[in-house]
């Protein structure tokens, strides 16, 4: 059994995509800003998604541009098809933001819709 338990604060990506109102984008680097001088050691930082359907998270690219790191924090993406992986790849260099292929399950539940419609929809 692994002792170790990594606590990943979502709440840049999870929480801000669920508001009514567009935080703007300089708001939502403070607060990931914020959150990793409390310590957090990664905080998943927003989501190359269409605005289409995560107008909250149409930033992406200017929220990753815009935080300055901290040493030791990991600020992942969450990428939940191949045009966002794509998207995320072109527009944040690898020292910026290292997304990582997205898996079939995650698309399932992280998207409205499956993988196959959801690759064909998305406008990054």
């Amino acid at each position: 059994m692994n002792e170790h338990v990594r606590v990943v604060e979502v709440g840049p990506r999870d929480g801000l995509q669920n508001e009514q109102a567009i935080v703007p984008t300089a708001i939502k680097i403070e607060l990931i800003e914020r959150l990793a001088a409390c310590g957090y050691d990664t905080v998943e930082a927003t989501s190359f998604v269409s605005p289409k359907w995560i107008p909250q998270l149409a930033d992406a690219e200017a929220v990753m541009h815009g935080l300055r790191r901290r040493p030791g924090v990991r600020y992942p993406v969450l990428v939940p098809n191949l045009q966002g992986y794509a998207c995320a790849r072109r527009r944040c260099p690898r020292s910026r933001c290292s997304p990582q292929p997205p898996k079939p399950s995650t698309a399932r539940t992280s998207t409205p819709r499956s993988m196959n419609p959801s690759r064909a929809s998305s406008r990054c």
